[in-house]
């Protein structure tokens, strides 16, 4: 998933919306680009980016529904 860009002189390491909706499939696009645009104003270099950063930036954006008792 990493690589150099050698033009750039960079470290790239690209997520996009699909990464966003496989941690949460109820998210559409425009949820899933809000999580992006989210982990990105909260970058920390010490921590970067995973799948529990993805997964901890759309549940603080987008609350999961609790499920109702009643349907268990």
């Amino acid at each position: 998933m990493c690589f150099y860009d050698e033009k750039n002189k960079t470290l790239q390491d690209p997520w996009n919306v699909s990464d966003v909706q496989s941690v949460r499939s109820d998210l559409n696009e425009d949820q899933a680009c809000d999580v992006l645009d989210h982990v990105a104003d909260n970058f920390d270099a010490n921590i970067g980016i995973n799948w529990d950063v993805i997964w901890f930036s759309a549940s603080a954006l987008f609350p999961e529904p609790l499920e109702d008792a009643t349907d268990a």
